[in-house]
């Protein structure tokens, strides 16, 4: 697929109409008491700016746009594997976009505690976000662990992963940037792979519809764990932007 075609993704305002999907199958949370206090200023301070370049956002933040790389994970649950990549590869600059209150307050306590100054966050919904702000050949990396996977197929529409969706992720991510998801749902596992693998814009790294070994930063979560203990195994799948 061309520049000007992944610049030019289906109709906009179809786009926002669908991100406005319930995508996700929890509330978006309540703050503890006292959170509310200090969660919107602190947000505000981590919260990236989307209308430059990827070497500027890199040089505002302290890295070299030459050997740092700008990642993203959509939906950090917690934090752990946000902050675990953000202390092992203190030259990459690591931005999170989840909507649960909650774990928005869990990863701004753990960057806290691991004196983390390489990690913004946005608070919303990423298909919204990139329908809206003309996010353009910014990520090396993107990361998506355990989207919800919405069983019911009348509830199918509500996935992440769609046509409309790629589109846009593919306009965000540089030319040779790799995306990572994982699943616990095997029927979800196939869908990504249905969608990813007529994608004009994504090769899969292993070879057609193959699965990806765990990368080597992989940290198993309480989503894994909870996974397995149901007996579901987990499936890895890496592709690159073309």
């Amino acid at each position: 697929m061309s520049d000007e075609e992944t610049k030019l993704p289906p109709d906009r305002d179809a786009l926002i109409r669908f991100s406005r999907f319930k995508l996700h199958g929890r509330k978006k949370g309540i703050l503890k008491r006292g959170e509310s206090d200090w969660l919107p200023g602190r947000l505000q301070q981590l919260q990236p700016t989307w209308d430059v370049s990827r070497d500027e956002i890199l040089h505002r933040w302290g890295a070299n746009p030459e050997t740092s790389r700008l990642w993203l994970e959509i939906g950090f649950g917690n934090g752990e594997t946000l902050t675990h990549l953000a202390s092992h590869y203190p030259e990459d600059r690591f931005i999170g976009v989840d909507v649960f209150l909650e774990g928005i307050s869990a990863l701004l306590r753990r960057m806290e505690r691991c004196n983390l100054a390489n990690i913004a966050l946005e608070s919303g919904n990423i298909v919204e976000l990139l329908a809206t702000k003309n996010i353009v050949g910014l990520f090396d990396r993107v990361m998506i662990n355990f989207p919800d996977p919405w069983p019911k197929k009348r509830h199918h529409k509500r996935r992440l992963i769609q046509k409309e969706f790629l589109h846009l992720l593919a306009t965000a991510m540089r030319t040779g940037g790799i995306l990572t998801l994982a699943t616990d749902w095997s029927e979800y596992g196939e869908w990504m792979l249905d969608h990813l693998e007529t994608h004009l814009s994504f090769s899969n790294v292993y070879g057609p519809r193959q699965a990806a070994p765990e990368p080597s930063f992989w940290l198993p979560t309480r989503f894994q764990q909870k996974g397995e203990a149901a007996g579901r195994p987990i499936l890895h799948i890496a592709y690159r932007r073309i």
